[in-house]
């Protein structure tokens, strides 16, 4: 049988109702629509520029005196590399009987199939996400089981500037969302009426101000053999240039990132992909008022990292060690004011603490502001052979849910005759903003 243009935008339609209704990410994250196809087996790059900041002078009786100069302007760039796919195949005779609305809705095989390509982009979203983020509260491996846990990580959030509620959403694992809903199910004086409606309707929506999304998708990180409270600082001056590390230039996700030396980890010791230490000493700053935001500095591990044999290693980190001197505001010094990270250098020797035990399995739950993540979608390259149909840019373009362009592809084997149907999926998520989110745990 052939299909037919009619049919085949029927099943693409079919194929990202299904996807819209089962991506527990898509109103999550950001979305961007790219025009270029990709191709299948290399990909392509995308780099975004980053708006530079500005030092905020403060002067009274007159302006401020600018005979010095101005504020050198360093724009960064944030770079992308895009070659994921994810697909799924079957006979043919087992989606070319869609020929109406309703024959589409009652095709298990689609159905099924799309639904599982659904949760497994959500992984991939999650698990981008949970090794991006710098910001931790709580205790690793603790569960959510109070709203004060649950409200500490919007409040880290705010320390980190983001004051206002909009676009902030949250990704628990179901067990945390049962336990957070004991605290309207119970006999609570204050919540009695929205007890009754959560009992017989479920608890849903917000908590905090913040709309929260249960999800089994929550994806994991592995901590490295190191211990917690292993490694230091080799060597003082660590700090660097916002200049340095503004351009990430074709390094995929080094935008604001530096290598920083450290030793007494352990002889070929490991850390992994998106764990989270804070440095003694070194305390998370605020250059929009220009002092300490109180705590220590979360810095997350870009990339794993491996110790040789001495335990010395060379480590990636978000954000860069930026130093602000207090009272530059020309030059490459005013540029470090006006992006600073933290305020102070670390010390050489100055010890490193790790969050959770080494060797363990971690699920983090998630905050973030919507623009921290992107998910980049492009048309797949039509193939050469047999039938194929996309869905077109103008439509996902129209799409506020989930702008992405499935391919589907019929094709025979000449050898045994079977009739075979792919769909193939480009998708790649990203961190754009690693600082507007933050993994979050229960106290123990």
């Amino acid at each position: 049988m052939t299909i037919t243009a009619p049919q085949s935008r029927l099943i693409l339609k079919t194929i990202m109702s299904t996807l819209r209704n089962n991506l527990a990410s898509a109103n999550m994250i950001e979305w961007e629509m790219h025009s270029q196809e990709m191709n299948d087996r290399n990909g392509f790059i995308v780099s975004e520029q980053v708006s530079p900041d500005y030092v905020i002078t403060e002067t009274t009786g007159a302006v401020a005196d600018l005979s010095g100069g101005v504020q050198d302007t360093v724009f960064g760039a944030q770079t992308f590399t895009l070659n994921k796919v994810f697909g799924l195949s079957m006979g043919a005779s087992d989606i070319e009987a869609v020929t109406t609305l309703q024959s589409a809705r009652k095709n298990k095989a689609l159905s099924n199939g799309i639904s599982r390509l659904a949760s497994r982009i959500d992984y991939h979203i999650f698990d981008v996400a949970a090794k991006g983020f710098n910001n931790s509260v709580g205790t690793w491996g603790q569960n959510i089981d109070t709203p004060v846990e649950f409200a500490s990580a919007r409040t880290r959030l705010a320390l980190n500037s983001l004051e206002s509620d909009q676009d902030i959403v949250a990704a628990l694992n179901h067990t945390d969302h049962q336990q957070l809903a004991t605290y309207i199910y119970n006999d609570n004086a204050a919540l009695a009426d929205e007890g009754v409606t959560a009992m017989r309707k479920g608890f849903r929506g917000m908590l905090d101000g913040i709309p929260i999304k249960a999800t089994n998708q929550l994806a994991s990180i592995t901590t490295g053999t190191r211990s917690s409270g292993a490694g230091a600082i080799n060597g003082a001056t660590q700090d660097v240039n916002y200049a340095a590390a503004a351009d990430a230039g074709s390094n995929a996700g080094y935008y604001m990132t530096q290598e920083l030396l450290i030793d007494t980890l352990g002889a070929n010791a490991t850390i992994s992909d998106g764990e989270v230490f804070t440095i003694a000493g070194v305390n998370a700053y605020d250059p929009e008022i220009g002092r300490s935001r109180g705590y220590l500095q979360n810095f997350v591990v870009v990339g794993a990292a491996t110790a040789d044999g001495a335990g010395a290693a060379t480590v990636r980190i978000f954000p860069a060690i930026i130093v602000d001197d207090g009272s530059s505001t020309t030059g490459a010094a005013g540029v470090n004011r006006a992006h600073a990270t933290v305020d102070a250098a670390p010390a050489d020797g100055a010890l490193l603490t790790f969050n959770g035990t080494a060797s363990t399995l971690y699920t983090p739950k998630m905050m973030w502001k919507k623009e921290a993540v992107v998910a980049h979608s492009a048309p797949l390259i039509m193939p050469y052979t047999g039938q194929g149909f996309r869905r077109s840019l103008a439509d996902a373009e129209r799409d506020t849910v989930a702008p992405l362009m499935p391919r589907l592809w019929f094709y025979s084997d000449p050898n045994t005759g079977a009739h075979k149907c792919r769909v193939d999926l480009f998708i790649q998520a990203q961190m754009r903003n690693r600082w507007m989110g933050v993994k979050f745990f229960g106290v123990a």
